[in-house]
């Protein structure tokens, strides 16, 4: 700060103090002075801020010391100041007037002695603009007001930060004539204004008042203003003969210059002429800066016609502005447009093209706050536009304020009654993600999509579905979500239901979205999720009636089946674990040591049934062959045991097996005579004697049981080979040779149930099993005449099995007679059998019974 200033604040302060509450009725703060401003005004500038903080000003401080002419023009200036009012004219925000100075606050601008006037095209049109705005006001202040601004000049135009120009120099601003004549101010306080005799009328300076007072209103400020446009191309005026020539003025301008220029009143032009003329078409005023800015200033009073035919072209127009007038002129008055719901997506489009020039801070502070309240705006039309562009800006409002401020906002789209605000929250949720935090992405935005997979609109549904899939596969550098993006939790709890109901939807693009989704998702779910829940519900699709459907049903069953491939080669062979019996137990009893032995086999036997199977499931085919080879593999070893034992091994079999029984309880109950006497199957009598069955081992049921595998053939129809009458076997097979079977039947009596007990009972699926603890004596001397197994001659083409017969077998008693209830008994017992395909592993074995006359 200079030392005249210092002084000067110093000796104000004293009076009543500068800056503040020192100055009565005065608000604002006074801080340094504008250097450069001094010796071309009687004021002296200062840049100020309002005691809240809020508003940048200038103020213009006058010393009443100087002397009483000065003092009148400022008081006379400050007058005006009050009164006049015009969009041309310096903003006056506030003034003070003390016993030793004048104070005068107004909108912070630059006296146009200072600023760059340079030839550059956006200086051009800025000229223009200017030279425009001060004819308007000298207009107003002629015609309208009927005043006199007699002190035009570059000295007393200032300029704001858009670089729009502002009239000021209000010191000899005054009525034509008046009463009592000849005492205007501007008559006889030229002399008060620094530098006025350069740029002074003719009339003034020969004092021919009458003429003046004779000729049109505007004719002196029409002289200044000329003086103004010298200035403006030319540079610095010092003396009237400069202003014949043309320099650097426009040819558009220079005929109207010149006539502005003319010594007869009369005749010369003034301001508003001088606006009207160059405002034509094709002239100096007509062009698409000047158009544009006049239409935002009075779009007040514009039909919606003439204001969507304007915003339709505004984002191409200004492409070539003025930086510094697109961001204090256009956006402020957009923003204003937008507030109350006008213009719509097209005014929202120009605002952003206009802040993709600002940098943060800029944007923070212009844009930033007026796009988070137009959020809040219950306008349909503005909500819409808002979030059919927010790509465009979001990324340079903070985080911070889009997770406090927008957000909550930006959900309510989701509920919203209309269609189109839905669909439009739908897609803008992809360009909000970003700038959420993963709480409010998983916790909100994601379920609220996923609801939106029901929302009756078709097209909703779809887009609902694509942008979760989008969310969920996002990739840095596309979507740049915080940390991992929608959580796994999200993705198996929330998003893979949502998609597995979507696949029932009627409308089949949001099928084909379903499935596209869950294809791109599938990489992130459990394997086992999607083998037991997704590839089923996906597999239904690939009959779908719709083609588009289908191929992306089978895409993705495609890449869900590679996934779960990949994951079952890195699990083991087996999920059964092996049990190895404790070393560290010792035995103390001879008792102990025989369960011990017998734990022991028993845990062997499941050891080696355990690698047994697992070396199956790795040669096999798949699941449904391991079964098969088992099933083959069980029957054929107890088949071939049984035949390769000779008769008296097989008895030492029966005792073991006997004895084992005596410590562990019966599987089954001792039959009683009278039960064994009704389950004794009897030779129909009415057919071939039933093919010779062997005897198969007790080893075969259990493994059945412990298998768990079940084939049942119910819908087998009589065409398959067996007889249609329903009676088990088919009366034209050829059983071979029927002298064969009765040569291999022993020749013994009919053993008697009231004097023997058999060794032999029918279990409930027909098995032959033992059921006492000791052989009788008549059941030893049966069984010693019984020939080996393996001499039974079998046609191969006799073992056929069919249906059961469904009429009741009849059983002979010793006097001939038919015992009914014993046929019923057998009836009862034996289930209805198929053939081989009807035998159930784990259940009861349906191994055919052995016929009477076999003993």
């Amino acid at each position: 700060m200079s030392g005249l200033s210092s002084y000067l604040l110093s000796t104000l302060s004293k009076v009543g103090g500068i800056g503040g509450s020192g100055v009565p009725d005065f608000h604002f703060t006074i801080g340094d002075k504008i250097e450069g401003a001094t010796g071309n005004s009687i004021w002296e500038l200062h840049n100020a801020l309002s005691t809240d903080g809020k508003r940048e000003a200038t103020v213009f401080v006058f010393e009443k010391t100087r002397g009483s002419s000065y003092t009148t023009v400022a008081q006379n200036a400050l007058k005006r100041m009050r009164t006049l009012r015009h969009p041309g004219m310096l903003r006056y925000l506030e003034g003070a007037e003390t016993s030793d100075a004048i104070y005068i606050a107004t909108e912070r601008v630059t006296p146009l002695t200072l600023v760059s006037l340079d030839s550059d095209d956006s200086n051009s049109e800025l000229k223009r603009w200017g030279l425009y705005k001060v004819a308007e006001t000298l207009r107003f202040i002629n015609e309208d007001c009927k005043l006199v601004h007699a002190n035009v000049s570059m000295a007393s135009v200032f300029v704001t930060k858009a670089g729009e120009w502002r009239l000021g120099g209000l010191e000899l601003v005054d009525v034509l004539s008046g009463d009592p004549a000849g005492s205007q101010i501007y008559r006889h306080y030229t002399a008060a204004v620094p530098g006025y005799a350069a740029h002074m009328a003719p009339e003034m300076q020969s004092q021919s008042w009458s003429n003046v007072e004779s000729g049109k209103p505007g004719a002196i400020d029409g002289w200044g203003l000329a003086c103004l446009i010298y200035q403006t191309y030319n540079g610095a005026l010092t003396a009237a003969s400069q202003l014949h020539a043309q320099g650097s003025i426009p040819k558009l301008l220079w005929p109207m210059y010149q006539r502005m220029l003319v010594t007869d009143l009369r005749r010369r032009t003034t301001p508003g002429e001088f606006l009207q003329s160059a405002s034509r078409p094709q002239s100096f005023l007509d062009s698409a800066f000047i158009r544009t800015s006049l239409f935002l200033e009075n779009i007040a009073v514009k039909e919606e016609s003439e204001k969507t035919e304007f915003f339709s072209g505004l984002a191409s127009v200004i492409e070539g502005f003025p930086h510094s007038y697109c961001k204090y002129k256009i956006l402020p008055e957009l923003l204003k447009v937008m507030e109350f719901g006008g213009g719509g997506a097209k005014v929202l489009g120009s605002i952003i093209q206009i802040g993709k020039g600002l940098d943060e801070e800029e944007y923070n502070e212009l844009v930033s706050p007026a796009i988070v309240q137009l959020f809040g705006s219950n306008d349909r039309a503005l909500r819409f536009s808002l979030l059919e562009h927010i790509g465009s800006f979001i990324t340079a409002i903070p985080t911070n304020i889009v997770s406090k401020k927008v957000f909550p906002d930006f959900v309510t789209g989701f509920l919203d009654a209309a269609p189109a605000i839905r669909e439009a929250t739908v897609k803008a949720s992809l360009a909000i993600a970003p700038k959420i935090g993963q709480k409010a992405l998983n916790n909100d935005l994601i379920k609220q999509l996923v609801r939106m997979i029901a929302d009756p609109e078709p097209g909703i549904r779809t887009n609902a579905l694509i942008c979760i899939g989008k969310l969920c596969t996002a990739k840095k550098g596309v979507l740049n979500l915080e940390d991992d993006g929608v959580s796994e939790s999200s993705q198996r709890y929330v998003i893979c239901p949502a998609l597995l109901q979507a696949l029932r939807d009627p409308f089949p693009p949001v099928r084909s979205a379903s499935l596209a989704v869950a294809n791109a998702c599938a990489a992130r779910w459990d394997p086992a999720d999607i083998a037991r829940r997704v590839i089923p519900a996906v597999s239904l699709m690939l009959v779908d009636g719709e083609r588009p459907v289908r191929v992306a049903a089978f895409k993705a069953v495609n890449a869900m089946v590679a996934r779960v491939e990949t994951h079952s080669q890195t699990m083991p062979d087996t999920a059964i674990k092996k049990t190895v019996p404790d070393p560290s137990v010792s035995t103390t009893s001879a008792s102990s040591s025989a369960k011990e032995s017998q734990s022991d086999a028993a845990v062997a036997s499941m050891n080696a049934q355990t690698e047994a199977a697992a070396n199956m499931a790795a040669v096999s085919d798949g699941w449904s062959g391991w079964a098969v080879s088992s099933l083959s593999s069980t029957i054929s070893g107890a088949l071939s045991l049984a035949s390769s034992l000779p008769i008296g091994q097989q008895q030492q079999q029966q005792q073991q097996q006997q004895q084992l029984e005596r410590q562990q309880p019966a599987k089954f109950a001792q039959p009683t005579g009278a039960d064994r006497a009704a389950s004794t199957p009897a030779k129909p009598s009415n057919s071939k004697p039933l093919s010779t069955a062997t005897a198969v081992p007790p080893t075969l049921e259990a493994s059945d049981a412990q298998s768990g595998w079940e084939f049942n053939d119910d819908d087998w129809d009589g065409n398959d080979g067996f007889a249609s009458d329903g009676n088990g076997w088919d009366d034209n097979d050829d059983w071979g040779p029927e002298d064969t079977i009765q040569s291999s039947k022993p020749a013994t009596s009919p053993i008697s149930p009231s004097t023997s007990q058999s060794s032999f009972a029918l279990s409930p699926g027909g098995m032959a099993v033992s059921s006492t603890a000791k052989p009788s004596a008549t059941a030893a001397a049966a069984a010693a005449t019984l020939p080996a197994v393996s001499q039974i001659p079998v046609t191969k083409t006799a073992l056929r099995l069919s249906k059961p017969a469904s009429k009741k077998h009849s059983v002979s008693d010793s006097n001939g007679a038919t015992s009914m209830a014993a046929g019923a008994s057998v009836a009862g017992t034996q289930q209805r059998r198929k053939g081989l395909g009807a035998m159930k592993l784990g259940g009861g074995s349906k191994a055919p019974t052995l016929p009477d006359d076999f003993f």
